[in-house]
């Protein structure tokens, strides 16, 4: 009898010990799931925990995996286990910002650009011999080299091209107050100038200057079209000042010029401020508004692999003086450079704005692992409204030297802007059959320094882009 009592409370023991065992296992596979598989994928910190640990473990023989341009020449490779990829000169400056870095520390990821972007791929997604995935851009190296060298050639900006077709940026280079080497990240360093450590062209928003009257010129010409008004609608003498009704505040144009007698394409010619703030009042700040968010403007906008632009539009107090400021790109509104790029691709492509993309395809040996898709953002402007707008910033682009017997058909803007921070920043946007441009410039004096600029690029993407 007390053998068998002795025998129950065994089995019991040991039923009770499998029971916790079993418990202890599922959670430790709840555990376990939940750090390294649906914590990363809903939590970021969990997901860069699980990286750094990961890395960690696999630095020492993983390869990291190439990145090509457009045609297939290597931009950054030559990796080895445990040694990561390098550039050669220039594109170890030219491409820099773009790139960017991968690295852990402290159980921390720390990434930037492209190569933090697809590290998923290039340093965990590993073939038979570890080696990661290829990623092949749409950037073209020896344009990417030009803007770097010959455009920017020092200067505080960008230059950013996008494919009217396609969408696909075929240029991207920024220049800031480091000369930052994508193979030593500690270049970074170089700098305490507040922001100096970020990419021009994506994460810097200014005001947009005049750039923005291509969208109060095209508010207008969609008012006009929908109300039938006529062209005496558009007329405007202008005696060097506006003053908008009811409000005590100045407007001036660039070195106090009056040009008596304007219609929209003399005053975009011209870029008289004191017209497109009447023309601003006129429109209403309903219709401006409206054909602002037509651009996105205003609106988060996310590229692969590359970031999210962010863009503002505001009429402060809603003051008659603020609705006149914004119309010609001065007041609250803020907007980076690729997205002035979108804008005239808009524009170029009657009115369709089209996402833009910089990664092309991923692939592990002959496995696809990543493609690009074409999408389109939005249809910004009715193909009529598209046709008098091209017309006017075509003229506007011969006045800049843009000659169609030298440079084909292009079309054009400039903008000068006043930044709160004392800067003056200037901007050139267009576009030609093929592409869409702009060249940022920080701390300079005047758009109009940018004809040249623009004249050299036209001529690089005529010549050895679409030749």
């Amino acid at each position: 009898m007390k053998s068998e009592r002795k025998r129950d409370v065994s089995l019991t023991r040991i039923r009770l010990t499998e029971i916790a065992g079993c418990l202890v296992a599922v959670l430790f596979i709840i555990s376990f799931a939940w750090k390294y598989l649906a914590g990363p994928m809903m939590k970021p910190d969990a997901a860069a925990t699980k990286n750094a640990i990961t890395y960690e473990a696999i630095e020492n023989y993983m390869i990291e995996g190439e990145i090509l341009d457009r045609s297939g020449s290597v931009i950054m490779g030559g990796g080895d286990a445990g040694v990561g990829i390098s550039a050669d000169y220039p594109d170890n400056y030219s491409f820099a910002w773009l790139l960017g870095y991968y690295s852990v520390s402290a159980d921390g990821e720390n990434r930037y650009g492209i190569r933090g972007n697809t590290s998923s791929y290039s340093m965990f997604t590993l073939d038979k011999n570890n080696r990661g995935a290829t990623t092949r851009l749409t950037v073209d190296e020896g344009l990417q080299n030009f803007a770097w060298e010959s455009l920017l050639a020092g200067q505080e900006g960008s230059v950013i091209v996008i494919d009217n077709d396609s969408g696909a940026i075929l240029c991207l280079a920024s220049q800031s107050t480091i000369d930052y080497d994508v193979n030593d990240v500690s270049t970074l360093l170089y700098s305490d100038v507040p922001d100096s450590q970020y990419r021009r062209g994506t994460f810097e928003n200014d005001p947009p200057g005049s750039t923005f009257k291509i969208i109060t010129a095209a508010a207008a010409l969609q008012k006009a079209e929908e109300e039938d008004l006529g062209e005496d609608w558009f007329y405007y003498y202008d005696d060097g000042t506006y003053t908008p009704e009811g409000d005590d505040f100045t407007i001036t144009n660039y070195g106090d010029y009056s040009y008596g007698d304007l219609d929209l394409e003399t005053a975009m010619n011209n870029s008289v401020n004191c017209y497109f703030a009447d023309l601003g009042i006129k429109v209403g700040q309903t219709a401006l508004q409206s054909m602002a968010e037509q651009f996105l403007v205003g609106q988060d906008i996310e590229i692969p692999f590359l970031g999210t632009l962010h863009s503002s539009f505001s009429y402060g107090d809603g003051s008659p003086a603020y609705l006149a400021q914004a119309a010609f790109g001065q007041g609250n509104t803020e907007i980076t450079p690729l997205h002035l790029a979108m804008i005239a691709q808009a524009v170029a492509s009657n009115g369709e704005m089209l996402r833009p993309y910089i990664v092309d395809s991923i692939r592990s040996g002959k496995l696809p692992l990543y493609a690009h898709t074409r999408k389109k953002l939005n249809n910004c402007i009715s193909v009529s409204v598209d046709e008098k707008l091209k017309e006017i910033m075509h003229s506007t682009a011969v006045g800049y030297g843009l000659d169609e017997y030298n440079y084909g058909y292009v079309c054009a803007k400039t903008g000068t802007a006043e930044c709160a921070d004392g800067r003056v920043h200037t901007y050139i946007v267009g576009f030609t059959e093929d592409a869409s441009f702009c060249i940022s410039m920080n701390n300079s004096d005047i758009s109009s320094n940018l004809y040249g600029t623009a004249q050299e690029l036209v001529s690089y993407l005529n010549n050895y882009i679409y030749q």
